[in-house]
């Protein structure tokens, strides 16, 4: 494994149920770069640890299992996981998701080789709605559908600082990295780097990003998760308190769109709270929302199923490997 280029982290805890469509969609790459694949299991109680070793058996060539004895929480599986690397580049994906292009590593990678400027590549993602109330119509949306930055091609910081609204964050799971843009060691908090929202600010400020207008990674929201678990006040209060440290240390260059992105996080998460229990008190409110989805609704007939088709097909392919 000495001469790979890339390093594919997979992430798993009490992934049972998804652990092998993740594990099969990082093997189906087809690429002429190298590229190992590291396992790292929390310590799971339900049984993904018995896949990971069963994979890591079957292809001791590519792929190395890490399983603790001891749960280590999110962070610290993170933690070791990136710090492992040793590769020019890393791309990382939690087991209850999943890649769903076979190309994704060499277009990325190409990408990333032919812009040397750019501290990671990132492409667009289809959300899938496992048992979130709080997102139950969200199924079968694109992660990123921002008309100013879904575009295939480089984007730099003054590309995201006049952006409003959403739909302009790609998901970690589309994600490329520079690992020479990054510095683990010199990090004041982990979470700075570690935590999705972060992750895009910190790379941004050490690079473009190039980003390819296609669909090759799944989403799989999941109430199960330690984030969408929590309660709303605590999702906001955590979420603005890691934004404004990264905000800290990327010197306030970010500062604008970072309170734009704190204010539609706070209004979205608050609007479906306010639905859920049935407290919606101002009209205004509900009108956001409708119209909202109104917006969303002309955007997936002119644009979703263009990018959904090929998506689709390439789940199917992928769903009937791993069936027994």
């Amino acid at each position: 494994m000495n001469d790979c280029i890339c390093t594919v982290l997979l992430i798993a805890y009490n992934h049972k149920q998804y652990v092998r469509m993740a594990i099969e969609s990082a093997l189906m790459q087809k690429t002429e770069y190298k590229y190992k694949i590291y396992i790292f299991d929390d310590a799971s109680t339900d049984g993904t640890s018995d896949i990971v070793r069963e994979y890591a058996e079957r292809y001791p060539d590519l792929i190395t299992a890490f399983v603790a004895e001891q749960n280590q929480g999110s962070q610290a599986t993170f933690w070791s996981a990136y710090k492992s690397v040793d590769t020019k580049y890393c791309a990382a994906l939690e087991c209850d998701d999943y890649w769903c292009d076979e190309e994704k590593l060499q277009l990325q990678i190409d990408a990333l080789e032919q812009n040397p400027d750019c501290s990671f590549c990132a492409h667009n993602t289809l959300i899938e709605n496992i048992n979130d109330p709080y997102r139950r119509k969200e199924g079968g949306k694109l992660l990123v559908f921002n008309r100013n930055v879904r575009k295939t091609g480089k984007y730099t910081s003054e590309d995201f600082n006049v952006l409003y609204g959403a739909g302009w964050m790609n998901h970690c799971n589309s994600r490329v990295v520079r690992m020479s843009c990054v510095d683990m060691d010199e990090l004041l908090e982990k979470e700075d780097f570690l935590y999705d929202n972060c992750q895009f600010f910190y790379l941004l400020f050490r690079g473009d990003i190039y980003f390819i207008h296609r669909v090759m990674s799944v989403y799989n929201m999941n109430m199960a998760s330690s984030f969408t678990s929590l309660q709303v006040q605590k999702k906001i209060s955590g979420h603005f308190s890691r934004l404004m440290h990264v905000d800290k240390s990327t010197n306030g260059l970010y500062e604008r769109l970072i309170y734009r992105h704190l204010g539609s996080f706070a209004r979205y998460w608050l609007a479906l709270d306010d639905i859920e229990q049935g407290i919606i008190k101002e009209h205004s409110d509900f009108t956001y929302i409708i119209l909202r989805g109104i917006r969303k609704l002309i955007y997936d007939l002119r644009q979703h199923h263009k990018l959904k088709i090929p998506a689709k097909k390439a789940i199917k392919q992928l769903q009937r490997k791993i069936k027994p």
